[in-house]
């Protein structure tokens, strides 16, 4: 009995052994983990985040890539203190809108307001101006400070709520609150003042700001045949944070996913040697939720000569979705032309929306390996839905496959 239950774990331990190795399981573990709640969203500048760097780093120390370090930039971190209220008053009633679900802030600053809601932009002064999405939030924000209006409630399209409603991490200036609310509590308000009632707005948020550091990591794997060009692979570690009573924005697709992609590429690459005729730098860049700020520092701070760089790979949300697509600019159609492996190459495909934009700017060619179902939707895109649970080991090593590919081609035609 003792003989077959060793041979039994023995079985297992080699099973294990195997799995352990299969293609995208290395990816899928650095997923799991930076979706976690101890890292509670990743938001760049907060001790999670840097923890997050600290789990990456201590990966490399275990695939034996020891030469890696760290660029330090400031960010700005905006935290509530506690969840935003927004209400509404008529007759004797009082009703409550729930934040992220009803309404949501246009990430403006701290306000605390209650003044009457119009509609007619003719008696909005000192009151808050409830108008829809027709006019876009900019020019209503302009109407509204020139009438003298103590804030814009904004209806927005059925259609576009999940977009607008995502978390955002770009501080917009202003001078007066923004509401965004969704189109059916639109319609309710309307509705009330359609039949002459006096409805009384209320809103109160309140964000605590800290000056703090955030930090690329960034890698370097020579090739084996002495070479100047560089290819730069990039991924962005940082998501959007957390809300005040404790629920966090997992980020496993956007982008824990690229950054599992990207570390299990080094891996492989690290495993058999860099053969390829150039040399291959990592780099994992914080604060893109802010902005692009992390591939702003790097290409303002590089270690390496910039004119070096001759195509950045960008890799964000490529866990989920039905289609994956490569992105390329116009300085990448040279590559395009002459490369064979079959993939959706799709000219200037989310361009600005990501790091790769930063290397645009300098005329660098760029690849941009997203995943999105029809009509380009990323599904659960800055939503606490996008858990780990969702990705697809299969969509991680259809990512890896396509890029390998496109590594070889390029390397026979163009080196």
């Amino acid at each position: 009995m003792r003989i077959t239950i060793l041979i039994l774990s023995f079985f297992l331990l080699f099973i294990s052994s195997l799995s352990s190795c299969v293609k995208g399981d290395y990816a899928l573990n650095v997923i799991y983990e930076l979706s976690d709640k101890k890292y509670m969203g990743r938001q760049a500048g907060t001790l999670e985040n840097r923890e997050a760097i600290n789990f990456l780093s201590s990966e490399l120390d275990k695939i034996n890539i020891s030469n890696y370090f760290l660029q330090d930039f400031p960010v700005e971190v905006y935290e509530l203190r506690d969840m935003p209220e927004f209400a509404i008053k008529y007759n004797q009633d009082l009703k409550k809108f729930k934040y992220r679900e009803d309404f949501r802030d246009r990430f403006s600053g701290s306000w605390k307001v209650e003044a009457p809601i119009e509609r007619d932009v003719k008696n909005i002064k000192d009151n808050f101006w409830l108008t829809d999405y027709g006019n876009g939030v900019t020019k209503s924000q302009i109407v509204a400070s020139i009438y003298g209006a103590k804030g814009v409630i904004l209806g927005i399209p059925k259609d576009m709520t999940e977009l607008i409603f995502e978390k955002s991490l770009f501080f917009q200036n202003s001078n007066l609150p923004v509401i965004y609310i969704s189109s059916q509590i639109f319609q309710n308000i309307k509705d009330l003042l359609d039949k002459k009632q006096k409805v009384i707005g209320y809103y109160r948020i309140e964000y605590d700001k800290r000056l703090e550091k955030a930090y690329n990591l960034i890698f370097y794997v020579p090739s084996k045949i002495k070479s100047d060009k560089v290819l730069l692979i990039s991924a962005h570690v940082d998501h959007v944070g957390k809300d005040p009573d404790n629920t966090f924005f997992p980020g496993a697709n956007d982008n824990a996913s690229g950054v599992g992609v990207l570390m299990e590429i080094a891996k492989l690459i690290l495993e058999r040697g860099n053969d390829y005729p150039f040399n291959i730098l990592f780099l994992v860049t914080n604060a893109e939720e802010m902005g692009l700020l992390g591939a702003k520092y790097f290409v303002e701070n590089s270690p390496i000569p910039l004119e070096n760089i001759f195509l950045n790979v960008n890799l964000d949300c490529v866990g989920r979705g039905k289609f994956l697509i490569v992105g390329y600019n116009t300085y990448a159609e040279k590559y395009i032309k002459k490369l064979s492996v079959p993939a959706n190459f799709v000219e200037n495909y989310y361009l600005s929306d990501s790091d790769q934009y930063i290397f645009h700017l300098l005329k660098i060619p760029v690849f941009f390996f997203i995943r999105s179902d029809s009509e380009g939707y990323i599904p659960d895109l800055h939503q606490k839905s996008d858990t780990r649970e969702e990705i697809k080991r299969e969509n991680l090593v259809e990512t890896m496959d396509l890029f390998f590919n496109i590594l070889d081609d390029m390397s026979l035609k163009f080196f």
